[in-house]
């Protein structure tokens, strides 16, 4: 296979650099023995081996093939994610200076590097679980141990039920893009469109400044107790870097994401309201946890998006919940037959429109 030409409106980036500061900049996990925290992998692996069964029998989508399970500390999983950024980069075009040693990258590349490392740090102190789709062909399953940990103490959770329930919502995503035998195409494919309809001019800095500053006053605003006023900073940041094209990919992203995240949601009480005794109470302080993050998160999610992601899984949830009380498992399936039938934006919203245009239309 030729490779892919250069586009030079990707980001370069020293992955070796972005490695070095997720590792520099993540925070210590909770405090376990090494017998504790083998018992924890090995619990982990066993449950999500589980919830891979249970998810199948609960939604009728059985997964294409058997990917991987790691379950790994903070720093591991920001690598594996920098492995899948990087595959995904190359693939649409970026430079690598690790595969072309003659390549030199300039000092830019250093401080995107840093960005990544920050970010994927950040976030690597938050995520619980992932079904992580770029780094190999067939995807792979990810839980981070210290995470999940770290919550079911703050939040005095039943361990062998929470750990469970997370596997069953990563399960439910596996199931998504390795028994829905197009997912992955079309979910890459929408990555690529973006790439390609970037504008050739570089983003507005004055603009990405401002949107910076608007979540800085979010996160004093959070801290406060007051409300945030405005609009998030993250569709501030997405008018500075994007073309009108890439915001109209963007759209079909968001609701190919809500729809993915509200399903998990969705399957993840359906399956521990059968499996999981105290379901209703993992529901109702998770949920809390999600609700009340600190001044300094308020401000990454709201620069990274992340609020929109926790309105995601209320929008999702609620379309998908509303379709199967009336149409049953069966009927929601239909949304999996073609991409035709992924609900747009304003289907999300209102079920019944997707309802009438996918299962009410006359072929």
């Amino acid at each position: 296979m030729a490779p892919p030409v250069s586009n030079p409106m990707l980001p370069s980036v020293d992955w070796r650099t972005a490695a070095s500061c997720s590792r520099a900049f993540s925070r210590g996990g909770p405090r376990m023995s090494p017998e504790g925290a083998l018992d924890v992998v090995a619990d982990l692996h066993r449950h999500a081996r589980n919830a891979i069964d249970l998810v199948t029998d609960y939604t009728g989508l059985t997964p294409g093939f058997e990917a991987p399970v790691d379950v790994v500390d903070r720093v591991r999983w920001s690598h594996a994610n920098i492995a899948g950024l990087r595959r995904l980069l190359v693939e649409l075009g970026a430079a690598d200076a690790e595969a072309d040693p003659e390549r030199q990258l300039g000092t830019a590349a250093k401080v995107t590097g840093v960005q990544a490392g920050a970010v994927l740090a950040f976030l690597s102190s938050r995520v619980l679980g992932q079904f992580e789709t770029f780094s190999t062909e067939s995807g792979r399953l990810l839980f981070v141990a210290p995470n999940i940990v770290e919550v079911e103490r703050r939040l005095r959770l039943p361990s062998r039920e929470f750990r469970l329930w997370i596997a069953v919502h990563e399960a439910a995503h596996l199931a998504q893009f390795t028994a829905v035998p197009w997912m992955r195409a079309h979910f890459h494919g929408l990555i690529h469109t973006f790439f390609d309809a970037a504008e050739p001019e570089e983003s507005s800095t004055s603009q990405l400044g401002r949107a910076v500053r608007r979540a800085l006053s979010a996160a004093r605003e959070e801290a406060s107790g007051e409300p945030p006023v405005g609009d998030l900073p993250n569709s501030d940041v997405v008018a500075a870097m994007t073309s009108p094209e890439q915001r109209d990919v963007i759209t079909r992203i968001q609701a190919l994401m809500t729809l993915l995240e509200g399903h998990a949601e969705s399957v993840m009480d359906g399956v521990g309201q059968q499996h999981i005794d105290h379901v209703a109470l993992l529901r109702r302080r998770f949920d809390r946890r999600r609700a009340h993050p600190g001044a300094l998160q308020r401000f990454l999610r709201q620069l990274l998006g992340m609020d929109a992601k926790m309105r995601q899984y209320a929008a999702g949830r609620r379309f998908v919940d509303q379709i199967v009380a009336e149409r049953g498992v069966a009927g929601f399936n239909r949304v999996w037959e073609r991409p035709e039938h992924l609900p747009t934006e304003a289907e999300i919203d209102r079920p019944e429109a997707w309802i009438a245009r996918v299962l009410e239309a006359k072929n």
